[in-house]
């Protein structure tokens, strides 16, 4: 998971993230209002070259099909985005809270999240969800 909420898509061939729908105008007006949004790798989220923090977990299979259904899930009532609450980070953390991690809050820079989120964690490494999830 990257920290736009994304599968690894070069092994899993899907994105998943959270972003405003459209170029720079929507990105603007939504740290005013609500915009609409998009789910999806954006520009940069699955290259190298633009990874400045990185945090994952490994999970059994039956675990990332619950993880991924409640991606799914959430990608598809998520319709609006805005800077200050329905962020990236916001959208990372809801995973991470789904999946047993401590989620920082949500008001930081991605790469300070995803530090911040591996800290919080112990920077664990693998993940099994409570019995009662999915």
């Amino acid at each position: 998971m990257h920290s736009s909420g994304t599968e690894d898509k070069r092994k899993s061939g899907r994105g998943r993230g959270l972003a405003p729908a459209g170029d720079t105008l929507p990105y603007i007006l939504g740290h005013v209002i609500f915009v609409p949004s998009e789910t999806g790798a954006t520009y940069g989220d699955l290259d190298d070259q633009y990874l400045t923090a990185s945090y994952r977990v490994y999970l059994n299979e039956a675990d990332a099909k619950k993880v991924f259904a409640y991606i799914k899930h959430i990608r598809e009532t998520s319709p609006l985005w805005n800077a200050a609450t329905a962020n990236c980070t916001a959208f990372i953390g809801r995973i991470a809270t789904f999946m047993g991690l401590k989620a920082p809050f949500h008001l930081l820079k991605p790469e300070e999240y995803v530090n911040q989120l591996r800290e919080l964690n112990g920077g664990r490494k693998t993940v099994q969800l409570e019995p009662d999830r999915g």
